[in-house]
């Protein structure tokens, strides 16, 4: 993931002698202190509902389709974002306010996180695809492709891929290699979706038409029913992703302006960059809570786990 943390430009306009300086410490104050606030509350939701959802797919047999099992990996990259992320940015944000000693290591560590499971979503989204993209276009061959054994094997190498290229960027001070990682994964990621729902949007036009116009088995129908619902969920997990990355986008425009414009925007620029920077990190950390609400509120079956799980808390801890 990319640098979002804002602290070159901070540097710009603490160096600069503009008398808008003064002016802007209270909208960073704001801008930290709600962003702090947002994080503390949604942090242990996205890590318990994450949780929640694997426990669904591990005990209910009948959420245990190679789709859902894949949600559920994608799930816990999502329970570490809840677990490691959130709280490393709340503590990076909280010295920045405080203006406590350290903050550089912390937002390395951050910067550090974010990118590991960014790009291992990246890489676990590219399989979601992929497996929606097998099940629908070529159905005869999914049974010897999509097997249990090869998810597993494709998912740890995704992390130990992902790990392995952080450990390297911090043990050999290699910050372009994890860098340019991160932007080869995250651009064939772009291209593999978009190209993958193209030819999945034209299956599936195809398949409708075959079933109004032909007397298909009942079998075939409620099968094409069936991959079509998975399908659309994640359809709605990728419309999420993109939502809520796309401030961060907008972010490194703004960021590529900032070294071809002049001095004096370059500062103008600068300080709403720092002021507006934790909130589109927010954003982007709050995908990870999106989407267990989506897996919840496409299937019926996990709804009613996780509703049942939260039910048993309050039973136990009755509010007064």
């Amino acid at each position: 993931m990319a640098d979002l943390s804002g602290s070159n430009v901070t540097s710009r306009v603490s160096n600069s002698t503009t008398g808008d300086e003064t002016s802007l410490t209270i909208p960073v104050r704001v801008s930290l202190i709600f962003n702090i606030t947002v994080n503390t509350i949604t942090c242990p939701l996205t890590f318990l509902l994450n949780v929640l959802v694997i426990m669904a797919v591990k005990r209910r047999p009948r959420l245990q389709s190679k789709a859902n099992i894949l949600l559920a990996c994608l799930a816990v990259t999502d329970a570490l974002s809840g677990l490691v992320v959130q709280p490393a940015f709340i503590m990076w944000m909280t010295s920045k306010l405080l203006d406590m000693p350290g903050k550089s290591t912390i937002i390395a560590f951050v910067n550090s996180s974010a990118r590991a499971t960014f790009v291992c979503s990246s890489l676990h989204l590219m399989l979601v695809t992929f497996e929606r993209l097998i099940a629908i276009k070529f159905t005869m061959q999914y049974p010897n492709i999509v097997t249990t054994q090869n998810i597993k094997v494709v998912v740890t190498s995704f992390w130990i891929t992902t790990f392995s290229s952080e450990v390297t960027r911090f043990a050999r001070d290699q910050y372009v290699f994890s860098n340019v990682l991160a932007a080869l994964v995250l651009t064939s990621c772009v291209v593999f979706i978009a190209f993958s729902y193209v030819i999945l949007y034209h299956e599936t036009r195809r398949q409708e038409k075959k079933i109004k116009s032909q007397q298909l088995p009942k079998e075939e129908v409620e099968r094409f029913a069936k991959e079509s619902k998975a399908l659309k969920t994640t359809v709605y997990v990728v419309g999420a992703v993109v939502l809520c990355f796309v401030p961060a986008a907008a972010l490194l425009l703004i960021s590529s302006l900032l070294k071809v414009s002049g001095a004096w925007m370059q500062i103008r620029l600068s300080s709403l960059y720092y002021v507006f920077t934790p909130a589109i990190r927010t954003c982007g950390l709050l995908n990870s809570l999106l989407n267990p609400l989506i897996y919840c509120w496409r299937q019926r079956e996990m709804r009613k786990f996780v509703l049942s799980r939260f039910s048993a808390v309050h039973e136990v801890h009755p509010t007064a």
